[in-house]
C-alpha cells in the first residue's frame, strides 16, 4: 500500500477538467495507491525516476518512493500539452 501525495499543480490541474474526467483520473490515482505501475505506465526518458500514467487523453506524471512507500503525482494534463511542458 503507498501513501499517494499530490502536488499543488496537480490538483489544481484536477479540478480544472470536467466531471466525467475528473472522475476518471481520481480513480486511477486511488488505483495507483495499491499498485504505482498498473494501468499504462512507462518511463518518462528525459526525466531519471520519473513515469507518466496515460488516462484516455490525460497523463499523469509521478515518482515512487519505494523506502517511505509514497506515489508522488507531479504534473496531470493532456497529451499534447503534457510533453511540452515536462
Amino acid at each position: 500500500m503507498f501513501k499517494v501525495i499530490i502536488h499543488r499543480k496537480a490538483l489544481n490541474e484536477i479540478n480544472a477538467v470536467s466531471e466525467k474526467e475528473k472522475r476518471r483520473l481520481l480513480d486511477a490515482i486511488r488505483a495507483m495507491g495499491l499498485d504505482p505501475f498498473s494501468g499504462d505506465v512507462k518511463p518518462i526518458k528525459s526525466l531519471k525516476g520519473v513515469f507518466r500514467r496515460r488516462v484516455g487523453d490525460y497523463r499523469i506524471a509521478f515518482t515512487v518512493n519505494f523506502e517511505a512507500s509514497e506515489v508522488v503525482i507531479l504534473r496531470i494534463s493532456r497529451r499534447g500539452k503534457f510533453y511540452a511542458e515536462i
